[in-house]
This record gives structure tokens, C-alpha cells and sequence, in this order.
């Protein structure tokens, strides 16, 4: 039992989760008309007592071209060779796997391996095509992707009292990932959960930007300079309690080392600086975090979008991400990342912000409002952009530092 005042803001925490649209076929990186003759077998096999070797045996070997049709399966590049390979793949389950990282790796698929997506009337909330690079953006991303229209479903779980709900994943020698939640939700309605079938949601469109990193680069600079291990061990070699709070945020940390603190902070720069060009504030702008040093789910990439309706949807972001507008863009932002009037202290910082999981970082330079960052404005370092000894993007920049 813990005392709190009615009004004060630890009496209540919701625990939610967000999504965006994905038509299925390209979450799991299969061609659409695969994914139509996978789940016409699934509903006929459901049906039948048959083992699936024999319902293979006898439903599609033997008329391959018969099962397409009553289906409505018309594809030739849809061979039957391709059909037995995804109808008897094994797929490795592990019985501790983080669902939230599969969830967000599916939606980094969607964008890092597709050129283009054109939402028609069935898969419409997506739309999004690459823009062509310029020598100085490839040298750092694999690509930029203009997203025309998307689609977040935000839902609510349950909640929690006095401290938010957390969920830690901790990676040990061998690789495996021992996931705990930090404290169990309250209930939302008042059946038990196993009767609930309705939650809370609602759904907006927007349009965004998205930035894959390139993996190669990043690895490359990390091993180029060594001092970055010495400015963040602090994070990386730290031992972390799972009963304290924030214990969430430092373990994530602690997972994927510098390239979060690279790719949160240049979020945090773009958004700043989107303000300036675009006109949308911060506070209308969001960003989703896909980052993993997971090798079996690999992600370096950002999404900055707005989610307000009709303001969302004029395409005064999707504007700014053409090739030579979205290089000045950056190259201001990496500018104003520079200086921070808060400077020295800010530069010259070994740990601010709550639990002093920021370096160079403050409201006057990188911190933007809550609503629009999904890390609590945590996991932030200017320098690590910027600095003219090891900064990822000073061959950006031409200055001289301080």
C-alpha cells in the first residue's frame, strides 16, 4: 500500500501499444498471391482430419494448377516449388522471445526490404517509395523513404499505480533473451482477462519519413574510434537492478549500446529541425524507434510522422524529404547541434537528465515534448552526431569546434 494525492500524476499509468498498419504478405516478406494460397491451405486444412503431408500429397501435388484457380490464385511467378518450400518451413520458436521486437522487426521489414508500396482500396493506410540518394545522404543511409499515408493503432492493455509498468529484456552470454515485466497490470474492465475480447483503440492517419541506417558504416566507425567505448561505458558496462525504476530504459540501452544513443539523438535533431522548415511544431510529430543489435533482428532505422488527422495528411512533411531538401535540412540541424546555450556544462556533461541516461543533451538543444519521443527523452548525446573527433556525421559539417 502506498499513500499518493488523488490528483497526482503516479495514481494512474496506462499501459499501451501502438501499431502501424502492414498488409500481412509484407510483414512476413512474401509476394501477395503466396500469402492468398497460404491461407486458402490453412482454412482447407483446418477443415480436414489430414496430416499436412497428406493433405499436400493429395489436395496440391497432384493438381497444382486446379488449386490455384479455386482460389483465385493468378500469379506465374507462384511455382510449386515456392509454395512446398513456405508450406513446410520450420520455423525456429523460442519460448522466451520478445514479441515486441518481432512486432516492430516486421514493420522495419515492410520498409527496409521494398522499394515502393502503393495503398490501393484493400491496403489502404500504407503508401511509401524510396527517394534517390545523393553521394553525401548514401554514404550514411541505405535509404530514405518518402510514406505518403500511414495508419497508427494505438491500444490500452491495462495500468498500473504509483510506478509505471516496465518491461525488461536482458540478453545473456549465449545470445537468449529473458524477458520480465517489473510489476502486473489492473484490469481495464471489470470481467476477468481471460473473458476479455474488446480493448480500447483508436486509429489515425498520418504521413512520415523513414531513415535506414547503413549497419556496415555504423560498425565501421565504432571500431575507427575507440574513445566512444570510454564515453559510454558507463551505460554498456553498467549492472542493473530490475526492481528500480527505469530499469527499462536502461537495460534497452545497455542491449544496443552506442548506435542508440546515434540514432535517438539524430531523431531528436530531425524533429527540431522539421519545425523550422516544415512548420509542423514538435508536439504534432512523432518518431518510432527501430533499433536492435539483435543479429537474427537486425534493425537500424528511424520513423519520424505526424498522427493528427487532417493536419497529418497535407504532405508538408512528405515535401521535405526530397533528395536536396532533406541534405540542407540535416546539414542545419547537424549546425545547431553544435552549440546549446546551455554550453559548456551541456557539452562537457557526464550524465543528465532522469536516471543521467543523457550526455550532451538538454531542453535547450535535443529534448523535444514527451508526446512525441518513445523514450521519455532519454538515451540522448548531441556529441556523438557532431563532435569533431568522433561525431558519426562531422564529414558533414564544416566548422570548427569549440
Amino acid at each position: 500500500m502506498s499513500v499518493a494525492l488523488v490528483t497526482a500524476n503516479n495514481t494512474y499509468y496506462a499501459n499501451g501499444f501502438s501499431s502501424l498498419f502492414i498488409p500481412m504478405h509484407l510483414a512476413e516478406n512474401i509476394s501477395q498471391a503466396l500469402k492468398k494460397a497460404m491461407d486458402a491451405i490453412e482454412i482447407n486444412l483446418s477443415r480436414t482430419t489430414k496430416t499436412k503431408e497428406k493433405y499436400w500429397d493429395k489436395n496440391i501435388e497432384d493438381d497444382f494448377e486446379d488449386f490455384l484457380k479455386e482460389n483465385d490464385v493468378y500469379d506465374e511467378s507462384l511455382t510449386i516449388d515456392i509454395l512446398r518450400a513456405e508450406y513446410f518451413k520450420v520455423e525456429n520458436k523460442i519460448v522466451d522471445q520478445d514479441f515486441y521486437e518481432n512486432y516492430r522487426f516486421q514493420e522495419y521489414k515492410c520498409f527496409s526490404r521494398n522499394t515502393s508500396f502503393e495503398g490501393k482500396e484493400k491496403n489502404k493506410g500504407l503508401s511509401f517509395k524510396d527517394i534517390d540518394l545523393s553521394d553525401s545522404l548514401s554514404e550514411y543511409f541505405v535509404k530514405i523513404q518518402q510514406v505518403d499515408e500511414l495508419k497508427v493503432t494505438n491500444i490500452q492493455f491495462d495500468f498500473t499505480r504509483v510506478k509505471p509498468k516496465e518491461r525488461i529484456v536482458k540478453v545473456n552470454e549465449n545470445g537468449d533473451r529473458d524477458i520480465q515485466e517489473s510489476s502486473a497490470g489492473q484490469n481495464i474492465f471489470s470481467i476477468e482477462d481471460k473473458e476479455l475480447f474488446v480493448l480500447p483503440a483508436n486509429e489515425t492517419l498520418g504521413e512520415g519519413i523513414f531513415f535506414q541506417f547503413d549497419d556496415t558504416k555504423i560498425e565501421k566507425w565504432l571500431i575507427e574510434y575507440p574513445k566512444l567505448q570510454d564515453r559510454f561505458s558507463q551505460y554498456i558496462n553498467r549492472m542493473i537492478n530490475p526492481q528500480q525504476q527505469g530499469a527499462s530504459f536502461m537495460q534497452k540501452i545497455k542491449n544496443n549500446g552506442i548506435k542508440h544513443f546515434l540514432i535517438h539523438s539524430f531523431s531528436h535533431m530531425m524533429m527540431r529541425e522539421l519545425e523550422f522548415s516544415c512548420g509542423y511544431p514538435t508536439a504534432s510529430l512523432k518518431e518510432r524507434l527501430y533499433v536492435s543489435s539483435n543479429p537474427e533482428k537486425l534493425m537500424s532505422g528511424v520513423l519520424i510522422y505526424t498522427a493528427e488527422g487532417s493536419e497529418g495528411s497535407m504532405g508538408g512533411l512528405v515535401s521535405q524529404a526530397e533528395t536536396e531538401k532533406i541534405l540542407e535540412i540535416m546539414k542545419r540541424g547537424l549546425e545547431r547541434s553544435v552549440d546549446c546555450s546551455s554550453d559548456p556544462l551541456c557539452w562537457e556533461s557526464d550524465g543528465q537528465g532522469i536516471y543521467n541516461l543523457n550526455l550532451a543533451a538538454c531542453f535547450s538543444c535535443s529534448l523535444v515534448a514527451e508526446t512525441a519521443c518513445e523514450e521519455m527523452n532519454l538515451g540522448l548525446d548531441r556529441r556523438v552526431m557532431v563532435d569533431d573527433q568522433f561525431g558519426y556525421f562531422k564529414s558533414l559539417l564544416e566548422y570548427s569546434i569549440k
